[in-house]
C-alpha cells in the first residue's frame, strides 16, 4: 500500500475514515492491486492467508467480520440471534449465514438489504461486547433457535452453559436463566423451536463435536448416554473421563477431534499423545464390556457410527429420526 490506511480497533478499513484523510486514492490502488478485500458496504481489511484454519473457523472469521462492518454502518444497532452469537464467539456447527440480524425498532420483523430485523421486546435485556450492543445472552441463544436448526443450535447453547472440570472459568449463562427468559416471552412464534434445544442442552458437553454426536446417536434411535463419567485408572494412578457411557451395558464411547492428539511440541509431543491415549484406553476397556470411537466424519455420514454403536453394543430402543 502506498500509504497506510487507518484501522479500526476490529482491523477494518472504513471508507469514510479514509477520506477524512485523503486517502482514497489509496484505498482504490489497494483494493486494485488485491492488498484489501471488501468486507461490506464502505468497510474493508488487509487481505490475509488463514493459514492453519479449518473451513468451519474460517466461515465464523468472516461472518464476525460482516457483523463488525454493518455495525459500522448501523447507528444505535442492537445485533441478536446469529450475529451476538458470532460477536460472543460460541460455536454453530454448519454455514454461517450471509444476513446480519438485529433487533427491529418496532413490533414488525423484515429482511432488507442483507439485514433481517427481529420484532422482540427485550425489555431493556441487553449486553456490550467488544463494544457493540447485542441482547442478552439468553436472549440471544433464543434468538438463534427460532432461526437456526436444532443441529446449529444446540452447540451454542451448550457452549454458554459450559461448566469447565478444572478451573475458575464460568459459563457464560445456565439453562435456568434460558428456561426464565423463554417463560418471559411466552407466547411468541417458533417457541417449539427452542423448546426442543432447552430439553437436550447441558453444561456438560465440552466441544461442538460432543454436542451434535449426542444430537446424531438419539436421532439414530440409540439410549440416551450419561456425559464425562469419572473412572479410576490404578495402573496409571489416575482419573479418566468418558465422553459418553450406557452404564447399563456398560459400553463407553469417545468423540475423538485430531486436535486432541496434536500439541506444541511437534511430532514427538504428538507421538506421545499417541501412546498415553492408548494406555489410558487399555485401561478403561479392562473395565468395560465395549468401548468405541469415532470421529466428524463418522458422525456426518451416520451409518459409519451406527455400525460402530451396534457393535459395541449400545442398546437402541427407538426407531430413527431426523431432527434437522
Amino acid at each position: 500500500m502506498a500509504s497506510p490506511l487507518p484501522t479500526d480497533p476490529h482491523g477494518l478499513i472504513v471508507y469514510r475514515d479514509v477520506a477524512e484523510l485523503g486517502l482514497r486514492a489509496d484505498l482504490d490502488t489497494a483494493f486494485r492491486h488485491g492488498e484489501i478485500e471488501r468486507v461490506g458496504r464502505g468497510v474493508y481489511r488487509v487481505v490475509e492467508h488463514d493459514a492453519g484454519l479449518s473451513p468451519a473457523q474460517q466461515d465464523a472469521q468472516r461472518y464476525r467480520r460482516t457483523v463488525l462492518a454493518a455495525a459500522r454502518r448501523m447507528k444505535d444497532a442492537i445485533f441478536t440471534s446469529y450475529s451476538a452469537a458470532a460477536l460472543l464467539g460460541l460455536p454453530v456447527v454448519g454455514r454461517w449465514p450471509e444476513d446480519v440480524y438485529v433487533l427491529a425498532r418496532d413490533r414488525h420483523a423484515r429482511r432488507r438489504r442483507g439485514v433481517v430485523h427481529v420484532a422482540c421486546d427485550t425489555a431493556g435485556r441487553t449486553a456490550v461486547v467488544d463494544g457493540l450492543v447485542t441482547t442478552s445472552v439468553e436472549l440471544t441463544l433464543i434468538q438463534l433457535a427460532r432461526h437456526a436448526p436444532l443441529s446449529a443450535a444446540l452447540p451454542a447453547f451448550d457452549a454458554a452453559i459450559h461448566v469447565p472440570r478444572h478451573g475458575t472459568a464460568s459459563p457464560l449463562t445456565t439453562r435456568e436463566r434460558i428456561q426464565a427468559e423463554h417463560e418471559r416471552l411466552v407466547p411468541y412464534p417458533r417457541r417449539h423451536k427452542v423448546e426442543a434445544v432447552l430439553d437436550r442442552c447441558t453444561p456438560k458437553a465440552e466441544s461442538a463435536f460432543e454436542s451434535m454426536s449426542r444430537l446424531t446417536i438419539e436421532e439414530l434411535g440409540f439410549a440416551e448416554p450419561e456425559l464425562q463419567v469419572r473412572f479410576w485408572l490404578p495402573e496409571l494412578a489416575q482419573e479418566a473421563y468418558l465422553d459418553f457411557y450406557w452404564r447399563d451395558a456398560g459400553v463407553g464411547g469417545e468423540a475423538d477431534g485430531d486436535g486432541k492428539y496434536l500439541d506444541g511440541a511437534g511430532a514427538a509431543g504428538a507421538a506421545r499423545r499417541v501412546v498415553d491415549e492408548k494406555r489410558r484406553e487399555d485401561e478403561l476397556r479392562a473395565q468395560l464390556t465395549g468401548f468405541v470411537r469415532w470421529d466428524w466424519q463418522d458422525m456426518w455420514r451416520r451409518t459409519p457410527l451406527e455400525r460402530k454403536l451396534l457393535r459395541a453394543g449400545v442398546p437402541r430402543p427407538r426407531m430413527p429420526r431426523r431432527f434437522r
